[in-house]
């Protein structure tokens, strides 16, 4: 298998989301039956809800349709919860393996330096 081969598999397999905020989203709007798009990738400006964003990045919303009346629901903002779109904790031990994730990004000299909104090779975004 060449370089390039295996570099697609590797990225192919690699789907990072940026982290939107290191905690969630406390959502209070909710009823039974209603359908939402939870952002996936991280990028959305009306977090926890998807805005477009993620077109081009390879990662794509989740259709979440609300299955019980509850008062709150603490929605995953850091995009790395086990439970979407329900937060789990995940985010607490997050920052650490999100920075020594992108210092070894195979991807880093080409999409770090580039337009690219998202590396999902490690969830980096640039500072806009």
């Amino acid at each position: 298998m060449s370089n390039s081969e295996t570099e697609t598999k590797v990225e192919e397999a690699c789907k990072y989301p940026a982290v939107a905020m290191y905690g969630p989203c406390t959502v209070s709007d909710l009823k039974q039956g209603d359908v939402r798009l939870w952002c996936a990738c991280g990028l959305s400006k009306k977090q926890p809800w998807c805005d477009g964003s993620h077109k081009g990045t390879g990662i794509k919303p989740l259709r979440w349709k609300v299955s019980k009346e509850q008062r709150l629901f603490q929605i995953c903002a850091c995009k790395y919860t086990k439970d979407p779109p329900f937060c789990d904790a995940t985010h607490t031990n997050l920052p650490c393996q999100v920075l020594q994730r992108q210092e070894v990004c195979p991807w880093q000299q080409d999409s770090h330096n580039s337009n690219s909104k998202l590396c999902t090779g490690c969830g980096w975004v640039p500072d806009f």
